[in-house]
């Protein structure tokens, strides 16, 4: 499956209805507090979306370096892409 932007905006992404800004923030430039604050308030909002699969395939394809997607930040996502390909190669292994 090769997952594309446009199979997550099909989906009817929440996101899209928001300021981009709350998902995307300046991770680099808020401080702890308020950034821990904006991604909570954020990943809720993602764990309600029925788009939230599409948008998890599309963000471990593209492997972003920022923002929030699928309910995962940036940094989450690498660590989940990491795990998923140890895993996939584990079954190639068995």
């Amino acid at each position: 499956m090769n997952p594309s932007i446009a199979t997550v905006l099909a989906a009817g992404p929440v996101c899209q209805l928001a300021d981009a800004e709350v998902f995307t923030g300046p991770d680099h430039d808020e401080p702890d507090p308020v950034r821990q604050a904006r991604e909570s308030r954020v990943k809720a909002i993602c764990h309600t979306c029925p788009a939230r699969t599409a948008c998890l395939d599309y963000a471990l394809a593209i492997r972003p370096t920022e923002g929030v997607w699928a309910g995962y930040t940036a940094r989450e996502l690498s660590g989940l892409a990491y795990l998923l390909g140890r895993f996939n190669l584990l079954k190639q292994v068995a």
